[in-house]
């Protein structure tokens, strides 16, 4: 872990040296890798560092970073990857566990919020089904896991483009759709599907309550995990 942080902060550090149009292109190497969920994070920034040293070396000689990398730097990013021994290629469970338990945070706290305001407008039952919450549990868990894959995948489509600006326009503008089908498909199931199962009554406050023990739980996970938004907030 320490090892890591300190490649992290030597990145930053270094990172500031390229030109901005170096910069740019090493930027899409480092969100391409970082986002690769198979790679070993220690692993991931150690390739890092050798790009960003290659280039810094290029740059100082005047050679441009497609001369380094030829005119389809995804593909050099893919052969560096496969280069990985198996071993080195995995997921990275406590990151995502982390980023899936700050979504449902998100949705325990809104349905805290609208269990709260909604009584000042029309009655509201707060009795739950406890065949419910299991299937809103696992509703949630699909939807979590599937929206971080998709928003990873459509931003590393984003990369390495011509016209950078338009595809993370674009992909924006496709994970919000798919935000929105998934909240929704969510709160359908919350509003509409009958109750089943043994009821207790749910009040707002203890949505809002498992919601925030979610979000700071999310936060050790990923201080622990994943140190290098850590490391950049530091620098």
């Amino acid at each position: 872990m320490e090892m890591t942080k300190t490649l992290i902060q030597e990145n930053n550090d270094k990172r500031e040296q390229l030109t901005e149009d170096n910069k740019k292109v090493y930027e899409d190497f480092l969100v391409y890798l970082r986002t690769d969920l198979r790679i070993d994070e220690h692993q991931g920034e150690e390739i890092l560092m050798e790009i960003l040293n290659h280039l810094l070396e290029a740059q100082a000689d005047g050679v441009p970073a497609d001369e380094i990398f030829g005119n389809d730097p995804k593909s050099f990013a893919d052969e560096l990857i496969a280069e990985l021994p198996s071993e080195k290629k995995r997921g990275r469970t406590g990151f995502i566990a982390g980023q899936f338990l700050r979504i449902a945070a998100f949705l325990l706290i809104v349905q805290g919020v609208m269990t709260f305001i909604l009584p000042y407008f029309t009655a509201v039952d707060t009795s739950v089904g406890v065949g419910n919450m299991i299937l809103l549990g696992i509703l949630i868990t699909v939807i979590v896991l599937a929206a971080i894959r998709v928003v990873f995948r459509l931003l590393r489509q984003s990369l390495f483009k011509d016209n950078p600006k338009k595809a993370e326009r674009m992909a924006m503008l496709k994970a919000a759709v798919y935000g929105m089908i998934g909240f929704g498909t969510i709160m359908a199931a919350a509003l509409f599907v009958p109750d089943f199962g043994p009821v207790i009554n749910m009040e707002w406050w203890t949505y809002v309550a498992a919601g925030l023990v979610l979000y700071g739980l999310s936060k050790w996970i990923n201080k622990k995990a994943h140190p290098e938004k850590e490391v950049s907030e530091q620098a």
